[in-house]
């Protein structure tokens, strides 16, 4: 049957929004009782209302059972951000819950949790290390007993596991930020960890230590400790994820080269770098979360490890030697690894991945390396990929500002059962990704799929200050947000229009909090868009600096300057100050309860808008804060970003909704 004609942003599509909000689940943490074989992961799915649960299957019967029933939530807020929801014993596990903020073992035959650590809502608990006796654990705790973002303390404790009553003490102190306890697995009172302290980043400058610890039936105590990484702060290097190969060799990741890089040091030895030399590829993202897990050495063989890493921003799965210091492709379909870990099955080495590509949904796989077969173990999405209606991606190098190279991924409109008039050419939505210090990847976007289903081309920028390009490429950003990210955005949008892929007439920029602030800097600093979407975007970037969380404490003062002595500089990088220079129309969906953006933002911006004559919607979810999760709202602001573009764009898509614009018959003039 041949395909029908109809103008782009018109064309009929099965990835509406009620696919996009009941068809996925949230799946992380995958962890495995090597004796036993069963497995361990956190979730959150339709049916838990947001709730994240810890699951557990069994092995031998195949039978899936959770293990945190109602009301236990499994999250700890640490960092705000949290991560590494739980930890694996022998035959219990141990999580944070989010309704009191302790800690608690639960068995895993009866599901029966026990509290580790003392009523206090005040202390939060994340990236628990069980120690190899499970007498003991060490973790991060958070202490917000004063609770503003100047004075809460973070720590490294200890919670004890083999008594009756809660037994927590502090074991480090003194640092901004701890992050990846762990232990040594052939030397049990040797640990290692990294800190950070203000204004850094994770990503930025932290410090890797060693440990040795003084252990006794009575007291855990910190006996000494080496600096191993990161101890010239002039010289800024982000190590991050410590993991100890059964070996006893700890191995790290460290960007000193200019890119993350594996490195190893054994006891009394030198630190080296893993591979021969420097490798232009990253081996792990931005460290936003506790947990993070790309690169695993194997069971089989400690001298091989199995690692993930990002080149021209697509990820690869290979084997390294350490004893060759040779580095090996491993033969996978998947454009995105998002975690690994090593295990076994029998005589082989199997690795346990979390995967995804444009057109397959979140997976994780059990990964056979010898026969370089694999097989899936769970997905994110009980909904078949409807074929023909997914747009894969292009990867872009293009020019920007100073003769530089930035990048983005192109997803042109694709729609099996349609095609254009000829002669026209599509609208674009550029879209900005938040963070800043982020990136887009190749992973399966319903979201993105759904216009471009609909006859919408999609360039998802990675912006100078991106992650997955290195060092310099991710400094670019520095003092510069609202520069950089504007420049490239725009000039991805260019690009695309003298290359004849977009209708130069028909350019949206689109994105959400941070990246709603490019967009509406964009919109106000530059003239390029004929449109703008912003979902709950950053207008005031003071807000930023006056009102946020100590891990974010200092980030605006790496991204724009510090306040308030640079705060004319804020002020004139904020779009809501610039509102009267915006010239076209724009959308503006918010949260009634966003305290990280206050409605009064968008609201000064639509009346701005509205007072010069140019069209303007507003949406306003009362439920919502920052970021849209309920299902129904998640659903109205996508049919109406659609509705609004098309009605700004001369186009009728078919599943637009009624929608108010203010100064609607400003459109077109």
């Amino acid at each position: 049957m041949a395909p029908t004609v109809a103008p782009y942003g018109e064309w009929k599509s099965p990835i509406d929004v009620t696919f996009i909000t009941s068809s996925t689940a949230t799946q992380s943490n995958l962890r495995k009782n090597e004796i036993t074989g069963d497995l361990f992961w956190a979730e959150i799915n339709k049916d838990t209302n947001g709730r994240q649960t810890i699951q557990h299957r069994a092995a031998a019967t195949g039978i899936t059972t959770e293990l945190t029933p109602e009301p236990f939530i499994a999250r700890t807020r640490v960092h705000e951000y949290g991560g590494a929801i739980f930890s694996l014993g022998s035959s219990f596990v141990i999580s944070s819950n989010d309704v009191d903020c302790r800690l608690y073992k639960i068995d895993v035959a009866t599901k029966e949790a026990t509290p580790l650590t003392p009523e206090n809502k005040d202390w939060r608990y994340a990236d628990v290390e069980i120690h190899p006796s499970e007498k003991f654990l060490i973790c991060v705790r958070e202490d917000h007993t004063v609770d503003t973002p100047q004075t809460v303390v973070n720590t490294l404790v200890v919670v004890r596991l083999d008594t009756k009553e809660p037994n927590v003490t502090i074991l480090v102190e003194g640092s901004d930020f701890y992050s990846a306890p762990r232990f040594n697995p052939v030397n049990t009172t040797e640990f290692a960890y990294y800190s950070w302290n203000h204004p850094f980043m994770t990503w930025d400058h932290t410090q890797l230590f060693y440990g040795h610890l003084e252990i006794s039936d009575a007291l855990v105590k910190l006996a000494s400790q080496t600096l191993l990484a990161g101890a010239d702060k002039t010289k800024e290097e982000s190590i991050n994820q410590p993991r100890f190969a059964a070996d006893g060799t700890l191995y790290f990741i460290n960007d000193k080269t200019g890119f993350w890089n594996l490195y190893s040091y054994k006891a009394g030895k030198e630190v080296e770098l893993v591979l021969q030399k420097p490798f232009q590829a990253e081996f792990q993202g931005p460290a936003w979360v506790f947990g993070a897990r790309s690169y695993y050495p194997l069971k089989s063989d400690p001298t091989k490890i199995a690692a993930s890493y990002i080149k021209d921003g697509l990820s690869h799965l290979a084997i390294i030697d350490t004893k060759t210091k040779t580095l090996k492709d491993v033969p996978l379909e998947f454009q995105v690894i998002t975690s690994v870990y090593a295990s076994t099955n029998g005589q082989d080495d199997v690795l346990l991945l979390g995967v995804g590509s444009y057109n397959v949904p979140f997976e994780t796989i059990s990964y056979n390396l010898r026969t370089n077969q694999y097989d899936i173990i769970m997905t994110s999405s009980a909904v078949e990929v409807p074929n023909g209606f997914i747009s894969n991606p292009e990867p872009l190098t293009f020019k920007t500002t100073g003769d530089l190279d930035a990048y983005a991924l192109y997803y042109p409109p694709t729609n099996t059962d349609y095609v254009a008039p000829e002669g026209t050419l599509p609208p674009l939505r550029v879209l900005s990704h938040g963070g800043p210090t982020g990136a887009f990847e190749s992973n399966l976007n319903w979201n993105i799929n759904y216009f471009t289903s609909r006859g919408f081309g999609v360039v998802a920028v990675n912006y100078g200050g991106s992650t997955n390009y290195g060092r310099e490429y991710r400094s670019r950003l520095r003092t510069r947000w609202g520069i950089v990210d504007v420049d490239d955005c725009c000039n991805a949008a260019t690009y695309l229009v003298q290359r004849g892929d977009v209708d130069p007439e028909k350019l949206a920029i689109v994105g959400g909090s941070a990246g709603g602030y490019s967009t509406l800097a964009c919109l106000a600093f530059k003239d390029v868009f004929k449109a703008g979407v912003s979902h709950y975007g950053i207008g005031d970037l003071e807000t930023l600096a006056k009102d946020t969380h100590k891990f974010e404490l200092l980030y605006p003062e790496s991204l724009i300057g510090p306040y308030p002595a640079a705060k004319a500089l804020y002020h004139e990088r904020s779009p809501l100050y610039s509102a009267d220079k915006i010239t076209c129309p724009c959308a503006f969906f918010q949260g009634a309860k966003d305290k990280v953006v206050p409605p009064n933002q968008a609201e000064m911006m639509v009346s701005a808008l509205k007072e010069r004559g140019l069209p303007v919607a507003y949406v306003l979810f009362e439920e919502e804060a920052h970021g849209f999760r309920m299902p129904k709202n998640v659903k109205a602001a996508l049919q109406g970003e659609v509705t609004f573009l098309g009605r700004i764009f001369g186009f009728t898509p078919f599943d637009a909704v009624p929608m108010d614009i203010i100064n609607e018959d400003a459109i077109g003039k």
